[in-house]
């Protein structure tokens, strides 16, 4: 992509597609809780065998040996992902089966767990405001040359990459296409600033 100096449109399409992107990342980051149960199949029942966040298991008294029964309303032997890899990923809802036969319906908030809601949520989200109005900043006090067009564009594709990766982590597939192909366009941009530089 040629960025001449003279054309806006350029930027006005970045911030765009920025924003739109960016946003629609950190939706999915929120709206999906990470759990990384680890399950296994026995006597053709799905049982937790380790809880990846011990802390809020133990807070909602689930414990190694549970079955689980439903993940958002789905019964677990309908989940793909457990054929390539015992691990219920993400979950808002679990319908779990205790050994004295009670059966408790949990729903899994974001909130519940501060460590993701932190680093996954707020810290990419601020940084994502950060980079935008580093990017306004250097758009209309800067020299607009091509040196510092090809840095916006730096900056902004570093900060996708950063906020894609909640998204990518819960194997969201525009999360994952953004995070891989920001993190190959960024290296591509560097070497182009540097090669005008």
């Amino acid at each position: 992509m040629v960025l001449n100096s003279n054309n806006k449109q350029w930027f006005w399409l970045a911030i765009s597609l920025y924003l739109v992107l960016g946003i629609y990342l950190l939706n999915v980051t929120y709206s999906e809780p990470v759990l990384s149960m680890k399950v296994q199949k026995k006597d053709g029942q799905w049982i937790l065998t380790e809880p990846y966040y011990k802390g809020w298991a133990e807070k909602h008294h689930i414990k190694t040996g549970d079955i689980i029964l439903e993940v958002n309303g789905v019964k677990v032997d309908y989940i793909d992902d457990l054929k390539y890899e015992p691990v219920i990923r993400t979950a808002r809802e679990l319908a779990i089966k205790k050994p004295d036969g009670d059966i408790i319906t949990l729903k899994v908030s974001l909130f519940d767990i501060p460590q993701q809601f932190y680093y996954v949520l707020v810290v990419p989200f601020c940084y994502f405001l950060l980079t935008l109005s580093i990017t306004l900043y250097l758009y209309y006090k800067q020299k607009n040359t091509i040196l510092i067009n090809l840095l916006i564009l730096f900056i902004l594709t570093i900060s996708l990459a950063y906020v894609s990766s909640g998204a990518a982590s819960r194997l969201n597939v525009v999360g994952i296409i953004i995070n891989r192909s920001s993190m190959l366009l960024c290296l591509a941009i560097l070497i182009h600033f540097l090669k005008i530089y």
